[in-house]
């Protein structure tokens, strides 16, 4: 009996194991944390920042904002507060298959591999879901 349920077992955990219907209808959001392989240098900041404002306009794309860190006084522990980065930017997208026809678009394609990664050390990368 056990080894006639098994395949039906399997089945239904494969289906359960595959990404969230409900998850990939809300919005996703987008946060990349950038240094720059010139730390601090004001001109190629901007110049990042500049070049990667056509992305706002690719379909998909609900908010772009792209800025510096910022130099907020705290009350808290500085010691959570990160300002060792150049560039972040925060976008907001429709849902996961608007991001992932995002990151297929020619245009992504062409910004992100000639003209901003050959500006950056390193990056980290956040997504998550309303």
């Amino acid at each position: 009996m056990i080894a006639r349920m098994l395949p039906l077992m399997l089945a239904v955990c494969l289906s359960g194991c595959a990404a969230n219907p409900i998850e990939s209808q809300q919005r996703l959001h987008h946060l990349v944390v950038v240094w720059l392989n010139k730390p601090g240098d004001e001109s190629l900041r901007q110049r990042y920042i500049d070049e990667s404002k056509p992305l706002a306009e690719l379909p998909g794309v609900l908010a772009y904002d792209v800025g510096r860190p910022a130099r907020v006084k705290r009350r808290h522990s500085r010691s959570v507060l990160d300002e060792s980065y150049d560039v972040a930017i925060a976008s907001v997208f429709e849902n996961q298959a608007a991001f992932e026809a995002f990151l297929k678009n020619p245009t992504y394609g062409r910004i992100a591999k000639d003209v901003l990664r050959p500006m950056v050390e390193k990056y980290q990368v956040y997504d998550f879901v309303e």
